[in-house]
């Protein structure tokens, strides 16, 4: 049994974790038919398995199986193989974007969690190793929907995910930004603010999409206030939807984080970025 909790609330609700496992594993078999209807072959541990034996499987198995068959594919054939859907959901964001006022009556789409046993620190030696290895596997792991991953040290992430769960898969732009961006206040005492604007990676345009995450240490672990800013002419479903995708990434990079362990260095280098971030955010 883990000595560690993980409670994600929507409006003030618990979603249970048998929840977020069961929408998690719909989305695998979404992605399965998706590669299936491309004629990409799926195999777990070197077999290739059929579509009815994918929808079989247990989630477990489905990630490993997603997960190694998008590493064996590779960064520049997935580029390819998602290039007609990549030019769909362009045109998508384009429209919105035209459609929307920056910073403007945005569509709020919040997820609280709060953690017991895992603490800030191991979540941002999590977020490290994600950079640091910087590879499809893991992306995978944490969520079916991350098609595509590449990170620098710069904090600028490049990815092709169906965003908010909704339609084709976008090729998007994560680029951090500063508090004049902010689509809202931050909470009292936040220890760490992650924010950023959104960017169609083809295109170089700006989709007026604004994420924004809380992260403050707590005696027991840690809360976070998960938060995505949606231009008003976005379709609701996508602010659902991705309620839902930030609560199965999260759920899966806080579980992987769990198992962070900071050595006495590295507890005193991280524990001093922290301050130095907090003291840049509270001057802005």
């Amino acid at each position: 049994m883990s000595n560690y909790r993980i409670t994600f609330k929507v409006a003030g609700k618990i979603v249970t974790a048998a929840k977020i496992r069961e929408v998690e594993l719909e989305r695998y078999h979404h992605v399965f038919k998706v590669f299936n209807k491309k004629n990409i072959s799926i195999t777990l541990k070197g077999r290739p398995l059929t579509t009815a034996e994918l929808l079989h499987l247990p989630l477990a198995d489905a990630k490993i199986a997603l997960a190694e068959t998008r590493e064996a594919i590779g960064k520049a054939k997935t580029l390819s193989l998602f290039a007609p859907e990549i030019e769909k959901s362009n045109k998508m964001w384009r429209e919105i974007a035209e459609n929307s006022q920056a910073n403007q009556n945005l569509q709020a789409g919040i997820v609280e969690v709060e953690t017991h046993n895992i603490s800030l620190l191991q979540f941002m030696l999590f977020n490290q190793l994600l950079v640091k290895k910087n590879n499809l596997y893991l992306p995978s792991i944490i969520h079916p929907e991350h098609y595509y991953f590449d990170a620098n040290r710069k904090g600028v992430q490049t990815i092709i995910e169906t965003f908010g769960m909704y339609q084709e898969p976008s090729y998007l732009d994560l680029r951090p930004s500063n508090a004049s961006v902010a689509p809202i206040k931050p909470d009292p005492n936040v220890d760490l603010i992650m924010i950023g604007k959104t960017f169609l990676k083809s295109l170089n345009i700006d989709t007026k999409l604004i994420g924004m995450h809380q992260l403050t240490q707590t005696d027991a672990g840690m809360r976070v206030k998960l938060g995505v800013f949606l231009p008003e002419a976005a379709p609701k479903e996508i602010v659902t939807g991705h309620q839902w995708h930030l609560m199965i990434e999260f759920n899966n990079g806080l579980q992987i984080a769990a198992n962070q362990h900071p050595n006495a260095v590295q507890k005193i280098l991280l524990q001093q970025a922290i301050k130095h971030l907090k003291n840049k955010q509270q001057s802005n």
